[in-house]
């Protein structure tokens, strides 16, 4: 056999048995987080903490216990440990369900989501990290309908970018972002941003 036609064969057997993946992922920040749903005599409700006004990133806001994904270990194991790391619990406490939808953000940041049922919770959770924890029944979270608002983003090319190389150059037509925001709206908590964006996608998976 040729060696050109050998080259072609296993090429074609490299495309169809490519594991397909999302284009540039090795760059990206992946990011996992858990969607912890607790048993009680009224049915599942869903936990949230809210983010300790000590952290630099974010804090105040809501969200569901996650991370970033470390260099060796997979989305799963860092939901895993970081829902028990904020929360205070043994991985025996979490029994996970299934891997969720993910989250492709802007900026290079993957997020992979999963759910899980809390077991033996006592209400424990990690100052430094988390201010507090509140549940929402899933029956309430079922039947809301979340406020929508829109931004729009800007592409700002960097000063060194090599507009000679592209038609119309400082003049090229780039293209405005509109971004939808969630905004659900409970008691007095604010759900909102990435966290409304993933929590919208579960609840569509239990609709």
């Amino acid at each position: 056999m040729a060696e050109r036609e050998v080259f072609d064969r296993n090429i074609l057997e490299k495309i169809k048995t490519h594991d397909a993946t999302l284009v540039g992922i090795r760059h990206c920040r992946q990011f996992a987080v858990c969607i912890p749903l607790l048993e009680t005599d009224k049915g599942y409700e869903l936990l949230f903490e809210v983010r300790s006004a000590k952290i630099d990133r974010q804090p105040g806001d809501i969200c569901f216990p996650g991370g970033m994904v470390e260099r060796g270990e997979t989305p799963k194991e860092a939901a895993v440990r970081e829902t028990c790391e904020e929360l205070l619990v043994g991985e025996s406490c979490l029994e996970l369900l299934g891997k969720m939808d993910t989250l492709v953000e802007d900026g290079g940041m993957v997020l992979h989501t999963f759910a899980a049922v809390l077991k033996d919770y006592r209400g424990t959770y990690g100052e430094d990290e988390v201010e507090n924890v509140f549940t929402v029944p899933l029956c309430e979270l079922l039947e809301m309908e979340p406020e929508r608002y829109y931004v729009t983003e800007h592409t700002v090319p960097d000063e060194n970018f090599p507009f000679d190389r592209i038609r119309s150059g400082r003049a090229y037509p780039w293209r405005k972002k509109r971004e939808e925001m969630l905004f659900y709206l409970w008691q007095d908590k604010v759900i909102w941003g990435i966290t409304a964006k993933l929590l919208e996608a579960f609840l569509e998976v239990c609709r």
